[in-house]
């Protein structure tokens, strides 16, 4: 009797923590996200738009690369093209960029998403304090 209750507890732990496994493994992955917004400074109208690509290089590194444009009274100007290296975690639904900046990845739509909080003056640029990025894979 106690060899079949001690088998059961067995049986029951190693499904408890299969279940808790990586459903997704993000290694060797590239994903893209576009934000785009319509803000007005000082009386003067002007939208942004970003296009992100996040490359999953590993298990604990990726690579960011920015596009970016600003149109002001008809003038439409390239910004400069930021590329960024850095690490992340990742527990299968959750995870943060360099320590610092979460991520979750939602497994019905498989999107990830980040919130980005915003300084003052950036907050003015974009008309928010914070923005939202949606990524999404792709093929």
């Amino acid at each position: 009797m106690k060899r079949n209750i001690f088998f059961t507890l067995a049986a029951c732990l190693v499904m408890l923590l299969t279940s808790c496994s990586k459903d997704v493994d993000l290694a060797g992955t590239t994903w893209q996200a576009n934000y785009s917004n319509t803000s007005t400074i000082e009386g003067t109208e002007g939208s942004v738009s970003v296009d992100m690509t996040l490359n999953f290089k590993d298990e604990i590194n990726y690579s960011m690369t920015v596009n970016s444009t600003v149109t002001v009274m008809g003038q439409t100007m390239p910004g400069e093209v930021v590329n960024e290296d850095g690490t992340y975690t990742f527990d299968g639904e959750n995870g943060m960029f360099d320590g610092e900046q979460p991520f979750t990845y939602h497994k019905d739509n498989k999107t990830i998403t980040t919130t980005i909080e915003l300084d003052a003056e950036d907050a003015e640029m974009f008309g928010s304090d914070h923005i939202t990025l949606t990524f999404k894979q792709k093929k």
